[in-house]
């Protein structure tokens, strides 16, 4: 059993009222349903024995039975969106927690068409047919009442139901193998249709600069045509074969009305019974489409369930039971013979080293040397081969994700920000304005801001070119030094900075190690000059520690 199907028992548990009650008045709507017909036919057998009166009893007693299907579809759509919405949050929040709970080699496995289409496809899917599938169960079980209907009235008409419902039950299951291998099939198609998108998106440039555009768009052709090829292949197969069961279904019902009216002229059965067996197949027709729907939307759920234990599988589930309690930590970091990397050609080699708190220690060497391997270790990006990392002497896998990452933070050389504002990006790692506006004007950035045209509530998006590539650098920093956490780490970051901005920084930084482990990469001979202790690195291994 996969990571997927074990995380969806949790979620149906956690939805076992919403689905209870969606269960209830689901049999309410189509119970009510059932009824309708029998009283039809009561009605006419009562025209025809010229028995008025009960005819407009039974007509008044219809009329109160249609009122309540009415009112039942009505509650029916509500208490399907407190289910579906129930369901869609919980498979949400599990998609984005796996998915940041993998490492970044797992994540590579990712294109963002890929997880995009997860995240909002087969998430409805997936939550989709378990919404549905309450009804669907409910309308399976029409088909025992009717059914039994049928036994009540004849024998005969019994048995052939029977036969002709399990022919073609086991015909779409036979046939809606290959609805699942189409299905896939367009996800593939519409996965590779997505991708070329955002290449266009974020090429746009290129495409410009480099005048290729009916290269690119012959591209861009070519997967449409895929997509909709493998698109129409899935829907046309789908009508065909119900199409089929249909007519096989339809031919029964004329047999039966046929043999109905027979039996009608030799005084054994009424006209109105005739009437129900006709609307009883109509409802055995439309159930078939449910059961073709349903057993389509197996394949359809299968494929979305395994797309998404593709987030899941290799998340880091760490063992709760083992984790450390400990409120306050120094900030002492140890590596201890560590290997990362590819096992034949590490990107740090059996590195051993230690980081003392309230310091400045500073890791340099070439590039290629291994340097930026230890942040993405400590910030547990991906996962080591060997050896051992303690922070405060406790193994870092044994402190909880919230403890942990409370703990350290960093700043890249390129970072991202969320589409926000740059008074939100700031604000979104705590603090309030006041506080922002403060660590702002200490790394000198604040007037900077100010001269942009909305301030502080300027959009600072990834490919928003109103604000230099120096003060995004610059409102980057200022908000790992927001979040304040006790291990602050800087990936070559503040050698790329200018003159002035880099100055205000490193007498932050100065400021700073009183109480904080300082953790810098950099090349820069005046960053070096400030280390309490360096790290060089070359070819993946240590060469100096002082």
């Amino acid at each position: 059993m996969n990571s997927a199907t074990l995380e969806t028992k949790k979620v149906l548990k956690k939805c076992s009222f919403e689905i209870f009650l969606k269960f209830i008045i689901s049999v309410c709507y189509r119970g009510s349903l059932l009824i309708i017909p029998i009283m039809w036919g009561k009605i006419v057998d009562y025209a025809t024995i010229k028995n008025f009166s009960s005819s407009y009893r039974m007509i008044i007693i219809a009329v109160g039975v249609m009122l309540f299907y009415y009112i039942s579809v009505c509650l029916n759509q509500v208490f399907y969106y407190l289910l579906y919405n129930k369901m869609y949050k919980l498979y949400s929040k599990l998609a984005y927690f796996s998915f940041i709970k993998n490492s970044i080699h797992s994540i590579s496995r990712f294109k963002i068409s890929e997880f995009n289409n997860i995240i909002n496809n087969d998430l409805d899917i997936i939550v989709a047919f378990f919404s549905d599938t309450i009804i669907k169960v409910v309308q399976i079980m029409e088909f025992l009442i009717i059914y039994y209907y049928f036994y009540t009235i004849d024998i005969r008409m019994f048995i052939s139901t029977v036969i002709v419902s399990l022919s073609m039950i086991v015909v779409l299951a036979i046939l809606n193998k290959k609805t699942g291998r189409l299905n896939a099939k367009r996800k593939q198609a519409l996965d590779k249709k997505t991708s070329i998108t955002h290449e266009v998106f974020n090429t746009v440039k290129e495409i410009k600069g480099f005048y290729v555009f009916k290269s690119v768009n012959q591209r861009v052709k070519e997967k449409c045509a895929d997509y909709l090829k493998a698109h129409s292949n899935l829907n046309t197969y789908s009508t065909i074969i119900k199409q089929i069961v249909f007519v096989f279904i339809e031919f029964a019902r004329y047999a039966l009305v046929a043999y109905g009216i027979y039996l009608f002229s030799i005084g054994k059965m009424e006209i109105g019974t005739i009437l129900v067996i006709y609307t009883y197949y109509t409802k055995i027709i439309e159930n078939y489409e449910i059961i073709g729907t349903l057993t389509s939307g197996i394949q359809d759920t299968k494929v979305s369930l395994k797309r998404l234990n593709k987030l899941i599988e290799y998340r880091n589930d760490d063992n709760i039971g083992d984790f450390v309690d400990k409120k306050d930590y120094q900030g002492k970091i140890k590596f201890e013979n560590v290997l990362y990397g590819n096992k034949k050609d590490p990107i740090l080699n059996n590195v051993s080293f230690i980081v003392n708190p309230n310091s400045i220690s500073v890791i340099t060497g070439p590039t290629g040397s291994g340097k930026t391997g230890v942040l993405d270790l400590l910030m547990k990006m991906n996962r080591k081969h060997e050896g051992s990392i303690f922070i405060d002497n406790i193994p870092y896998e044994k402190i909880d994700d919230d403890a942990f990452y409370n703990l350290v933070s960093l700043v890249r050389k390129e970072p991202n920000f969320f589409d926000l504002s740059i008074k939100d990006n700031l604000m979104l790692v705590g603090g309030n304005f006041k506080e922002v506006r403060n660590v702002c004007e200490k790394l000198g950035i604040h007037d900077d801001i100010m001269a942009l045209k909305d301030g502080y509530d300027t959009d600072i998006n990834n490919s928003s070119s109103k604000i230099s590539i120096n003060l995004k650098r610059g409102i980057a920093i200022a908000r790992v030094i927001l979040k304040d956490s006790k291990i602050i780490m800087f990936d070559e970051i503040i050698d790329t900075l200018e003159s002035e901005l880099q100055e205000k920084v490193l007498e932050l930084l100065e400021e700073k190690k009183k109480d904080h482990t300082i953790l810098v990469i950099s090349r820069e001979s005046n960053i070096l000059q400030i280390a309490d202790k360096i790290i060089r690195f070359d070819n993946n291994k240590i060469i100096l520690k002082n």
